[in-house]
């Protein structure tokens, strides 16, 4: 091959993976504005508005208990769906619609304390449809992305993420406090759908002939000893890490902020401090790998402590001093999520890429449901500090757990999923 034909194949080749993790950055963007909105939003809303008991916070966990059940749909969706559209796209595409069309009704409920209720079972029926999307678009970043392309694919999801929590806390508070309830869900809607039209640009890369006789089956996963303890590291990192996206919003809001200024804070600052990190993060870990690279964030992560432990002690905050917080915060702890999820893609076969994923994704909501449920009654016998010195705590320790077992999983799961790096999608 020519100097200049070579150089026209690396040129296509890297335009083609920019598109692809352009396209996983979009996805990731669109399953976060549903995410952030229903855990986060609509918390902080019911504090602000209607003076919401903190013990309540939990109830709005009980719609993740329906993504921690979504392993009993999840072989179907591997098993269904059709080659010419493209099998992931076959669920993503009328799931979003679904999901879309529950949030204009979502909009149509007046919301009070009274129909509070009504409000978490309607957010457990867009689940259901949320998790088949969540399903799909989990199995697509397995499928398309080669060993290699891991760490940066795991860059561009987190980063997608970010972006997705700045429009569902930011933009969507922002809308919520000066127009209201309905527009709120309404523009949620058509925000939804927007970024998951990226999906429809690149075509899907064809699934991996599975061996003979091979059907998408729970126990083929849960079977092995090594899934069980991936599952339970799973379940334990969501519930230390998820905390601060459990309570931040009611924390803020007692410090006397309104709705705007904590879109702006943690939606914002929490996004720009992210995005940095990210992209420093993605460059790194490609070249120091994931253990590494979970040794520094687990250190750089403790740096973000002391600043909220100072605000908790702090009656009346300035609006730049919380920023500033919330920044340094995401800053130095945004890359732990991402550096674990990059794991969790090591430790994921191809074979039935959705069950597999999937039974990890159950484990992590179960995880988010139970800080959900512990964080507002710690913060409300114990106080703020406590609840972020559980995090700390919690935090360091599974870190811990997860460096020292990380070389056991992935030698571990390279034996069982035996991996062919010839058979790996582009």
């Amino acid at each position: 091959m020519t100097d200049a034909a070579s150089s026209k194949v690396d040129t296509s080749a890297k335009s083609s993976n920019a598109h692809k993790y352009t396209v996983i950055a979009g996805l990731s963007v669109a399953h976060e504005v549903p995410a952030a909105l229903g855990s986060l939003m609509v918390i902080t809303y019911f504090r602000d508005r209607f003076n919401m008991p903190i013990e309540m916070i939990g109830l709005f966990g009980l719609p993740l208990i329906i993504s921690g059940l979504k392993w009993v749909w999840a072989p179907m969706v591997d098993r269904i769906g059709s080659d010419r559209f493209g099998r992931r796209l076959s669920w993503i595409v009328p799931s979003a619609v679904m999901v879309a069309l529950l949030y204009i009704v979502m909009g149509l409920i007046q919301p009070s304390l009274e129909r509070i209720y009504l409000i978490v079972g309607l957010f457990m029926v867009i689940k259901i449809f949320f998790s088949l999307y969540e399903i799909a678009a989990d199995a697509y970043v397995i499928e398309n992305l080669r060993d290699e392309e891991k760490g940066a694919g795991s860059g561009a999801y987190w980063f997608g993420k970010e972006v997705g929590q700045v429009i569902g806390l930011a933009v969507l508070l922002y809308i919520a406090d000066v127009y209201g309830w309905m527009a709120c869900f309404f523009s949620a809607a058509g925000l939804f759908m927007l970024t998951n039209l990226i999906a429809l640009t690149r075509k899907e890369q064809p699934v991996r002939p599975r061996p003979e006789n091979h059907q998408a089956k729970l126990w083929t996963y849960v079977k092995e000893p090594v899934n069980r303890r991936v599952l339970l590291l799973v379940f334990v990192f969501a519930f230390a890490v998820q905390i601060p996206s459990a309570i931040i919003g009611p924390f803020l809001n007692d410090k006397g902020f309104s709705l705007v200024q904590i879109g702006v804070t943690v939606g914002v600052a929490a996004g720009v401090g992210a995005a940095l990190s990210l992209a420093i993060a993605s460059f790194t870990i490609r070249r120091v790998g994931i253990k590494r690279m979970a040794i520094i964030v687990a250190v750089f992560g403790l740096l973000a402590l002391p600043p909220f432990l100072w605000l908790t002690q702090t009656d009346s905050p300035t609006l730049l001093v919380v920023l500033a917080i919330i920044f340094w915060g995401s800053l130095m702890t945004a890359p732990i999520r991402m550096t674990f999820y990059a794991a969790r893609l090591q430790w994921t076969g191809r074979d039935q890429a959705g069950t597999d994923l999937t039974l990890q994704q159950c484990a992590w909501f179960f995880g988010y449901a139970a800080t959900l449920a512990v964080s507002g009654f710690v913060a409300s016998l114990l106080g703020w500090t406590a609840v972020f010195i559980l995090n700390g705590v919690l935090v360091t320790a599974v870190m811990l757990a997860f460096i020292l077992l990380h070389d056991c999983l992935c030698e571990e799961t390279a034996k069982l999923h035996n991996p062919d790096p010839e058979k790996a999608f582009a």
